[in-house]
Protein backbone atom coordinates (compact mmCIF):
# COMPACT_ATOMS: atom_id res chain seq x y z
CA UNK A 1 0.00 0.00 0.00
CA UNK A 2 1.49 3.42 -0.86
CA UNK A 3 1.46 6.64 1.15
CA UNK A 4 -1.45 8.14 -0.50
CA UNK A 5 -3.61 4.70 0.26
CA UNK A 6 -2.90 4.77 3.63
CA UNK A 7 -3.80 7.75 4.04
CA UNK A 8 -7.10 7.82 2.86
CA UNK A 9 -7.80 4.57 4.61
CA UNK A 10 -6.40 6.90 7.67
CA UNK A 11 -9.05 9.19 6.62
CA UNK A 12 -11.69 6.96 6.24
CA UNK A 13 -11.49 5.27 9.24
CA UNK A 14 -11.34 8.80 10.90
CA UNK A 15 -14.77 9.53 9.43
CA UNK A 16 -16.70 6.13 10.59
CA UNK A 17 -15.52 7.56 14.38
CA UNK A 18 -16.78 11.35 13.62
CA UNK A 19 -19.75 9.67 11.92
CA UNK A 20 -20.53 7.83 15.35
CA UNK A 21 -19.92 10.18 17.58
CA UNK A 22 -21.96 12.63 15.48
CA UNK A 23 -24.58 10.44 15.42
CA UNK A 24 -25.94 10.38 19.41
CA UNK A 25 -24.11 7.64 20.23
CA UNK A 26 -23.08 9.83 23.38
CA UNK A 27 -26.10 11.92 24.54
CA UNK A 28 -23.86 14.90 25.60
CA UNK A 29 -25.10 16.22 22.00
CA UNK A 30 -28.79 16.61 23.34
CA UNK A 31 -30.64 19.50 24.38
CA UNK A 32 -31.97 17.88 27.54
CA UNK A 33 -28.32 17.49 28.43
CA UNK A 34 -27.47 20.73 27.83
CA UNK A 35 -30.53 22.21 29.78
CA UNK A 36 -29.66 19.78 32.58
CA UNK A 37 -26.59 21.20 33.15
CA UNK A 38 -27.37 24.78 33.52
CA UNK A 39 -30.00 22.83 36.15
CA UNK A 40 -27.57 21.18 38.02
CA UNK A 41 -25.22 24.28 37.97
CA UNK A 42 -27.70 26.12 39.99
CA UNK A 43 -28.25 23.63 42.89
CA UNK A 44 -31.01 21.47 40.99
CA UNK A 45 -31.16 17.95 40.87
CA UNK A 46 -32.49 15.52 38.03
CA UNK A 47 -33.40 12.10 39.46
CA UNK A 48 -33.57 10.99 42.43
CA UNK A 49 -29.40 10.29 43.00
CA UNK A 50 -28.56 13.39 40.58
CA UNK A 51 -26.13 13.15 37.39
CA UNK A 52 -23.70 15.08 36.09
CA UNK A 53 -24.62 16.08 32.88
CA UNK A 54 -22.10 18.78 32.58
CA UNK A 55 -19.70 16.30 32.36
CA UNK A 56 -21.79 14.22 29.88
CA UNK A 57 -21.69 17.35 27.66
CA UNK A 58 -17.50 17.49 27.76
CA UNK A 59 -17.47 14.13 27.48
CA UNK A 60 -19.21 13.54 24.26
CA UNK A 61 -17.11 17.13 23.24
CA UNK A 62 -14.23 15.65 23.76
CA UNK A 63 -14.74 12.42 21.73
CA UNK A 64 -16.38 14.17 19.14
CA UNK A 65 -13.06 16.88 19.06
CA UNK A 66 -10.71 13.66 19.40
CA UNK A 67 -12.09 11.92 16.00
CA UNK A 68 -12.62 15.51 14.59
CA UNK A 69 -8.58 15.67 15.62
CA UNK A 70 -7.89 12.21 13.77
CA UNK A 71 -10.20 13.72 10.48
CA UNK A 72 -7.91 16.74 10.19
CA UNK A 73 -4.56 15.57 10.66
CA UNK A 74 -5.15 12.55 7.84
CA UNK A 75 -6.67 15.52 5.81
CA UNK A 76 -3.67 17.96 6.62
CA UNK A 77 -0.98 14.91 5.92
CA UNK A 78 -3.12 14.03 2.34
CA UNK A 79 -2.30 17.85 1.52
CA UNK A 80 1.15 17.55 2.30
CA UNK A 81 1.59 14.62 -0.02
CA UNK A 82 -0.86 15.75 -2.67
CA UNK A 83 -1.62 19.59 -1.94
CA UNK A 84 -4.49 20.05 -4.35
CA UNK A 85 -5.48 16.26 -3.68
CA UNK A 86 -5.75 17.58 -0.21
CA UNK A 87 -7.98 20.88 -0.99
CA UNK A 88 -10.30 18.82 -3.18
CA UNK A 89 -10.35 16.09 -0.27
CA UNK A 90 -11.10 18.73 2.32
CA UNK A 91 -13.79 20.39 0.66
CA UNK A 92 -16.07 16.93 0.77
CA UNK A 93 -15.38 16.59 4.40
CA UNK A 94 -16.33 19.91 4.94
CA UNK A 95 -20.05 18.80 5.72
CA UNK A 96 -19.39 16.71 8.68
CA UNK A 97 -16.60 18.80 9.82
CA UNK A 98 -18.72 21.89 10.23
CA UNK A 99 -21.02 19.72 11.84
CA UNK A 100 -19.02 18.77 14.36
CA UNK A 101 -18.06 22.18 15.07
CA UNK A 102 -21.41 23.23 15.62
CA UNK A 103 -21.14 20.22 18.56
CA UNK A 104 -18.11 21.71 19.95
CA UNK A 105 -18.85 25.02 19.88
CA UNK A 106 -22.49 25.09 21.93
CA UNK A 107 -20.57 22.58 24.11
CA UNK A 108 -18.51 25.16 25.21
CA UNK A 109 -21.09 28.11 25.06
CA UNK A 110 -22.97 25.53 27.54
CA UNK A 111 -19.86 25.13 29.84
CA UNK A 112 -18.61 28.77 30.32
CA UNK A 113 -22.99 29.50 31.13
CA UNK A 114 -22.64 26.39 33.50
CA UNK A 115 -19.75 28.06 34.88
CA UNK A 116 -20.87 31.39 35.08
CA UNK A 117 -24.42 30.39 36.99
CA UNK A 118 -21.96 28.26 39.39
CA UNK A 119 -20.21 31.56 40.56
CA UNK A 120 -23.24 33.67 40.45
CA UNK A 121 -26.15 31.50 41.33
CA UNK A 122 -25.05 28.10 42.41
CA UNK A 123 -28.26 27.34 44.94
CA UNK A 124 -31.07 29.43 43.65
CA UNK A 125 -32.68 26.02 42.09
CA UNK A 126 -31.26 24.07 45.45
CA UNK A 127 -34.19 21.61 46.42
CA UNK A 128 -35.77 21.85 43.08
CA UNK A 129 -36.11 18.13 41.81
CA UNK A 130 -36.54 17.20 37.98
CA UNK A 131 -37.75 14.31 36.55
CA UNK A 132 -35.06 12.12 34.59
CA UNK A 133 -36.52 12.20 31.09
CA UNK A 134 -39.36 14.29 32.03
CA UNK A 135 -42.37 14.46 34.72
CA UNK A 136 -45.00 11.32 35.35
CA UNK A 137 -45.49 10.05 31.63
CA UNK A 138 -43.25 12.33 29.90
CA UNK A 139 -39.99 9.78 30.45
CA UNK A 140 -38.27 10.20 27.24
CA UNK A 141 -36.27 12.33 24.88
CA UNK A 142 -39.51 14.40 24.47
CA UNK A 143 -39.80 18.41 24.16
CA UNK A 144 -42.24 18.48 27.31
CA UNK A 145 -39.43 16.39 29.75
CA UNK A 146 -36.78 19.08 28.90
CA UNK A 147 -36.14 21.75 31.94
CA UNK A 148 -36.95 24.73 30.58
CA UNK A 149 -40.06 22.77 29.99
CA UNK A 150 -40.54 21.27 33.33
CA UNK A 151 -39.75 24.49 34.93
CA UNK A 152 -42.76 26.30 33.17
CA UNK A 153 -45.22 23.05 34.06
CA UNK A 154 -43.82 23.83 37.89
CA UNK A 155 -44.49 27.53 36.98
CA UNK A 156 -46.85 28.27 39.99
CA UNK A 157 -45.28 26.05 42.26
CA UNK A 158 -41.88 27.82 42.51
CA UNK A 159 -43.22 30.91 42.29
CA UNK A 160 -44.57 30.19 45.35
CA UNK A 161 -41.39 28.99 46.67
CA UNK A 162 -39.95 32.39 45.72
CA UNK A 163 -37.82 30.70 43.00
CA UNK A 164 -38.04 32.73 39.84
CA UNK A 165 -39.72 29.63 37.14
CA UNK A 166 -36.54 29.91 34.38
CA UNK A 167 -33.54 28.05 33.73
CA UNK A 168 -31.33 31.38 32.85
CA UNK A 169 -32.30 34.10 36.02
CA UNK A 170 -33.44 37.35 34.58
CA UNK A 171 -30.69 39.02 36.46
CA UNK A 172 -28.08 36.67 33.53
CA UNK A 173 -29.74 37.92 30.74
CA UNK A 174 -26.17 37.96 28.88
CA UNK A 175 -26.27 34.22 29.09
CA UNK A 176 -29.95 33.77 27.38
CA UNK A 177 -28.15 33.35 23.75
CA UNK A 178 -26.68 30.24 24.99
CA UNK A 179 -30.39 28.74 25.32
CA UNK A 180 -30.90 29.93 21.34
CA UNK A 181 -27.58 27.70 20.79
CA UNK A 182 -29.26 24.53 22.46
CA UNK A 183 -31.99 24.55 20.46
CA UNK A 184 -29.94 24.01 17.69
CA UNK A 185 -28.88 20.93 18.83
CA UNK A 186 -30.74 17.77 18.35
CA UNK A 187 -33.81 16.53 20.83
CA UNK A 188 -33.34 13.01 20.64
CA UNK A 189 -31.51 9.99 18.60
CA UNK A 190 -34.08 10.42 15.83
CA UNK A 191 -32.88 14.05 15.12
CA UNK A 192 -29.07 13.60 15.62
CA UNK A 193 -29.47 11.06 13.03
CA UNK A 194 -31.96 12.97 10.70
CA UNK A 195 -29.27 15.44 11.34
CA UNK A 196 -26.21 13.51 10.20
CA UNK A 197 -28.08 12.05 7.10
CA UNK A 198 -28.40 15.64 5.98
CA UNK A 199 -24.70 15.84 6.00
CA UNK A 200 -24.14 12.81 4.19
CA UNK A 201 -26.10 13.81 2.03
CA UNK A 202 -24.69 16.67 1.45
CA UNK A 203 -21.62 14.77 1.12
CA UNK A 204 -22.82 12.41 -1.44
CA UNK A 205 -23.55 15.33 -3.94
CA UNK A 206 -19.93 16.44 -3.59
CA UNK A 207 -18.51 13.46 -4.23
CA UNK A 208 -21.12 12.82 -7.11
CA UNK A 209 -19.92 15.56 -8.58
CA UNK A 210 -16.20 15.62 -8.10
CA UNK A 211 -16.14 11.87 -9.23
CA UNK A 212 -17.31 13.25 -12.39
CA UNK A 213 -14.58 15.56 -12.55
CA UNK A 214 -12.31 12.94 -12.09
CA UNK A 215 -13.44 10.20 -14.06
CA UNK A 216 -12.89 13.06 -16.99
CA UNK A 217 -9.53 14.47 -16.29
CA UNK A 218 -8.49 10.64 -14.74
CA UNK A 219 -6.85 11.26 -11.77
CA UNK A 220 -5.66 8.40 -9.74
CA UNK A 221 -5.37 9.76 -5.77
CA UNK A 222 -8.47 11.71 -6.57
CA UNK A 223 -10.74 8.64 -7.94
CA UNK A 224 -9.06 6.21 -4.84
CA UNK A 225 -10.11 9.21 -2.20
CA UNK A 226 -13.45 9.42 -3.59
CA UNK A 227 -13.70 5.31 -3.30
CA UNK A 228 -12.00 5.33 0.35
CA UNK A 229 -14.73 8.11 1.23
CA UNK A 230 -17.08 6.28 -0.07
CA UNK A 231 -16.98 3.35 1.52
CA UNK A 232 -16.99 4.92 5.01
CA UNK A 233 -20.26 6.40 3.84
CA UNK A 234 -21.89 3.42 2.83
CA UNK A 235 -20.86 1.42 5.53
CA UNK A 236 -22.14 3.93 8.18
CA UNK A 237 -25.67 3.93 6.26
CA UNK A 238 -26.26 0.71 7.28
CA UNK A 239 -25.56 1.45 10.94
CA UNK A 240 -28.06 4.22 11.03
CA UNK A 241 -31.59 3.11 13.10
CA UNK A 242 -33.45 3.63 9.92
CA UNK A 243 -31.26 3.08 6.96
CA UNK A 244 -30.87 5.58 4.15
CA UNK A 245 -29.34 5.32 0.89
CA UNK A 246 -26.05 7.31 1.23
CA UNK A 247 -24.83 6.68 -2.36
CA UNK A 248 -25.59 4.52 -5.54
CA UNK A 249 -22.30 3.03 -5.99
CA UNK A 250 -22.63 1.90 -9.14
CA UNK A 251 -22.95 5.37 -10.91
CA UNK A 252 -20.46 6.53 -8.82
CA UNK A 253 -18.06 4.07 -10.31
CA UNK A 254 -19.16 3.92 -13.70
CA UNK A 255 -18.12 7.78 -13.17
CA UNK A 256 -15.19 7.26 -11.95
CA UNK A 257 -14.40 4.48 -14.72
CA UNK A 258 -13.88 1.99 -11.85
CA UNK A 259 -14.70 -2.09 -12.17
CA UNK A 260 -18.03 -2.49 -10.29
CA UNK A 261 -18.94 -5.65 -8.78
CA UNK A 262 -22.26 -6.19 -6.88
CA UNK A 263 -21.77 -5.84 -2.98
CA UNK A 264 -18.47 -3.85 -3.34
Amino acid sequence: MDPTEELILELSQALLALFNSSRGAMHGIYQGSHEAALFEAQGGVIGPGGFNHLGDVLNTARNIQSNRDAAELALNRLQGVGPALGVRVRSLCDPVLKLADDYLRIARETNNAATVLRQTDPTRLQGVVLGQGGLGPEIGRTPQALVTNQLNAMSAQLTARNIEPRLIPSTQSALQPVLNSIRQLPLNGREAAAKLAGVLSAMRVLISQTAVRAGVIGRARLTAALLGIETALVEFGGRLTTPIIIIDRRLLHQLMGVPHVDGA
